[in-house]
């Protein structure tokens, strides 16, 4: 697909809005809309019992989301968010009084409420500060401990951009046993993440932001380690081997991920998201990344050039499609641009830019020229 024929999924472009916020709420493409309609259609004027067609499509978008991940399909799970996600890794270990969970400051709350909430079961929580929007890996080797259960941390930050080595967390756990867990929400779908490559223990991601899908719709990939370690909190009739063995109540759990899938899916939802994953696969996965990375070195160039303070970081390794800069007038420009049909994010004192695939530089150069023109 060339630039144009991608842009072309996309209808709101019609309307001239430049829309460069995907770290908050990604646009559908006909993709997702095709999707969804054939399903309300089936619900509506169809069928309507069309659940083996669901049951299809679910299976399909797991192996579409597993091979965006790099991971085999048994190990991906269906939730409805990151944070009902993360709750299962929290929820899941067998905990005891003065075992500790290490997390990030500044972090989404995402990421901070499912582990704190363990603190009524006698686990303590610790903190690696920020760095002036930096995580340092030595300030987080000095934290781990023996008894430090999980390292809990987002791959990209929401506020700065700054993106993690994941590979490098890794070997700072393994030596205490520790599980890495990873709210990936503002990574996946824009870069590219290879598991086979950066083994992590659990990941978490709701699917709305850069995977551009439905709200309501999260994955979820759970290591046999994690598995193994995982006691579930919550069960439901679908997490057993054989569900439609309604009356045999002794069954042993799916064997994979699928024991975390406790009911009804939101097959609406999932729909929608095997429409994103169409639109990724048939764009290719790894151009994608090329560019998101491509539009945020643009950004983050033109920014410097602008003289913007821009507190993501200069080394591409550290940044993927997130780029922030400062600004003590940052909501009230942020409603300007909104007002004149360009739409960023405004954040405790920044403004975050987040363009995808499909946007252009000179969708970007027009939304800094609007900011410096403000002020």
């Amino acid at each position: 697909m060339t630039l144009t024929d991608i842009r072309s999924e996309f209808p709101f472009l019609s309307t001239g809005m430049i829309y460069l916020n995907h770290a908050a709420t990604g646009p559908w493409s006909r993709y997702v809309e095709r999707r969804v309609q054939a399903h309300v259609r089936g619900r509506t004027d169809g069928p309507i019992d069309i659940f083996q067609d669901t049951i299809r499509l679910i299976g399909e978008a797991r192996a579409m989301a597993a091979e965006m991940l790099g991971t085999d399909p048994a190990r991906v799970a269906f939730v409805l968010n990151t944070s009902e996600g993360l709750n299962i890794l929290a929820q899941g270990l067998d905990w005891k009084t003065g075992d500790r969970v290490l997390l990030i400051d500044q972090e989404f709350p995402s990421n901070i409420y499912p582990f704190i909430n363990l603190r009524g079961k006698g686990v303590e929580i610790d903190f690696v500060p920020q760095r002036n929007g930096r995580i340092e890996l030595d300030d987080i080797e000095r934290a781990l401990t023996p008894r430090t259960r999980i390292l809990a941390v987002s791959w990209v930050q929401f506020l700065s951009g700054f993106t993690l080595d994941l590979a490098a967390l890794k070997d700072l756990c393994a030596p205490h046993g520790t599980l890495l867990s990873v709210d990936a929400i503002q990574g996946v779908g824009g870069i590219r993440l290879d598991l086979r490559n950066t083994p992590v223990d659990f990941l978490a991601a709701g699917v709305q932001k850069w995977q551009l899908g439905p709200q309501g719709v999260g994955i979820v990939y759970v290591s046999e380690r994690a598995q193994e370690m995982i006691r579930q909190a919550h069960l439901g009739w679908i997490s057993v081997a054989n569900a439609w063995n309604f009356f045999n109540y002794g069954q042993e759990l799916q064997p994979d991920a699928r024991r975390y899938e406790n009911g009804t899916f939101n097959s609406i939802g999932i729909s929608g998201y095997h429409g994103a994953l169409e639109f990724f696969r048939t764009v290719g996965f790894d151009r994608v990344d090329e560019m998101v990375r491509a539009n945020a070195a643009h950004l983050y160039a033109k920014a410097q050039e602008m003289d913007f303070t821009v507190v993501t970081p200069e080394n591409p390794c550290e940044r993927a499609g997130i780029v922030t800069l400062r600004h003590e007038r940052a909501e009230e420009v942020q409603r300007t641009l909104q007002e004149n049909g360009m739409v960023v994010s405004a954040r405790v004192g920044h403004i975050r830019i987040s363009p995808h695939f499909y946007n252009t530089p000179d969708e970007i150069d027009t939304v800094l020229d609007a900011i410096r023109a403000l002020g």
